[in-house]
């Protein structure tokens, strides 16, 4: 594996969850959905802005970004619905959603070869 595929794997497999895990210890409140709404809206736009100049920074940046939506989703869920199983499933759900990127990044390497 490649320098580059191999730290997207582990930013994606183990940064990732555990940022997702560290966003959503707190609970769901309005300004927190509203500060996750924007910081994920924010840096995607800086994301899309770096590509041209850094694209490891704006992909990087657009990632964050990808987390910190994630996160926002996990919470407006368990805002919605007051159960722990609920707390549990978005958890889990979460934690997996944040690694879908890796399946982007290896499938354009793997045409690209």
């Amino acid at each position: 594996m490649m320098p580059p595929l191999l730290i997207a794997f582990v930013l994606s497999f183990a940064v990732g969850p555990l940022l997702f895990l560290l966003l959503i210890q707190p609970d769901p409140t309005k300004p927190l959905l509203a500060a996750l709404a924007i910081g994920a809206l924010a840096a995607a736009l800086l994301g899309a802005s770096l590509f041209d100049r850094s694209p490891l920074s704006g992909l990087a940046a657009v990632w964050l970004g990808w987390v910190s939506a994630v996160a926002f989703i996990a919470h407006a869920a368990r805002r919605m619905m007051h159960r722990p199983r609920t707390d549990l499933a978005t958890r889990v759900a979460g934690s997996l959603a944040t690694t879908i990127p890796w399946f982007g990044l290896a499938t354009a390497q793997m045409l690209s070869s």
